[in-house]
């Protein structure tokens, strides 16, 4: 499983289509008719990573968010660009790349969660908690 290619690859590409976004009208028509499937492309990579990461270890995931937290500081600068824009021109560009940092950051959040050991305990807990919670298991308390 090469989880870390996929999302490295796939990372690069996306820094360098977003990196070349211009708000300039001139060059606007042919730019989003290339970055616009790339990002969708790229978007569909990353969750289709979603499936392996049910077979993941601990371990495994800590590697591919250390991948991941490579291009953290870069992604949040170039998130941030998108979101100040404000012309419906450019809308349809902007909602496809927040679409994008929206898939990664379930990532990221899928990929925290494996790596935390007792998260599938802390996930039953609440229904652990309900069921041994009930009356007729009282009487485990006189022993």
């Amino acid at each position: 499983m090469e989880l870390t290619s996929t999302y490295s690859n796939t990372l690069l590409e996306m820094i360098s289509v977003l990196n070349t976004f211009s708000v300039s009208k001139f060059v606007w028509k042919k730019y989003e008719k290339f970055a616009i499937p790339k990002i969708e492309d790229s978007t569909i990579k990353i969750r289709g990573t979603f499936y392996d990461l049910n077979n993941l270890k601990p371990k495994q995931a800590e590697q591919e968010l250390q991948t991941l937290n490579q291009f953290k500081p870069l992604l949040y600068q170039l998130k941030q660009q998108l979101e100040l824009i404000e012309d419906m021109e450019f809308l349809k560009f902007k909602n496809t790349a927040l679409d994008f940092f929206t898939t990664l950051k379930e990532i990221t959040d899928t990929l925290n969660e494996i790596t935390d050991i007792h998260s599938s305990y802390k996930r039953a807990m609440p229904v652990l908690a309900k069921d041994w919670d009930r009356p007729e298991d009282n009487h485990w308390d006189n022993y």
